[in-house]
């Protein structure tokens, strides 16, 4: 008879319970704003008015429109003349009267209506010239003056350089669901396949 070694074994199990790491909370941290003077920005600025002068004498003097100076100036002399010319014409009128009137036929009465046939065939002439434009002078133009106020705007930003993170760790749990284990026996002849 021969003597057999049976051997049985079961392999040890090692039990692993495993926990994944979970974020709770994560969010950026959002900046405060803060203004602490505000001053609003003026421009403070105006615009002065200009001033012209406009000479507009020569345009009216063309018109007939004349100050005091041109018009005792300009007719002064003539009015002499003219009173001179009257003077000389009344009294040669007046000799040819004294000479002429006694004699026969209408002398005033011819002499009159010739006057008016002469005074009836003078030609008219009219005198066309340019009336001169005004003078403008600018004496003193328009400035922008004032200076401009660009204001104050102080802002105060406080950031922080990290996000707020809450997050749970994972874990991990081990241990020994079964030892395991190795049997041996012997039996005669045979093995013992249902032991």
């Amino acid at each position: 008879m021969l003597m057999r070694l049976n051997i049985r074994h079961a392999l040890p199990q090692i039990e692993i319970r495993n926990y994944q790491s979970r974020i709770e909370d994560s969010h950026m941290i959002p900046a405060k704003l803060s203004a602490s003077d505000n001053e609003q920005a003026r421009s403070n600025k105006s615009v002065t008015q200009a001033r012209i002068d406009i000479d507009s004498y020569q345009s009216r003097h063309a018109y007939g429109a004349t100050n005091m100076t041109d018009f005792a100036r300009e007719n002064g002399q003539r009015g002499i003349s003219n009173v001179q010319s009257a003077d000389s014409s009344h009294a040669q009128k007046t000799w040819s009267i004294i000479d002429n009137a006694a004699k026969r036929g209408n002398y005033i009465q011819s002499t009159e209506r010739q006057k008016l046939f002469d005074e009836a065939s003078k030609t008219v002439e009219i005198e066309a010239m340019m009336i001169p434009d005004p003078k403008t002078t600018v004496s003193q133009p328009s400035e922008v003056v004032g200076e401009t106020d660009r204001g104050d705007l102080t802002l105060d930003i406080e950031t922080t350089p990290y996000a707020s993170i809450k997050i749970t760790p994972g874990s991990a749990e081990t241990h020994l669901k079964d030892e395991g284990f190795i049997r041996r026996w012997l039996t005669l002849d045979k093995y013992d396949i249902y032991a």
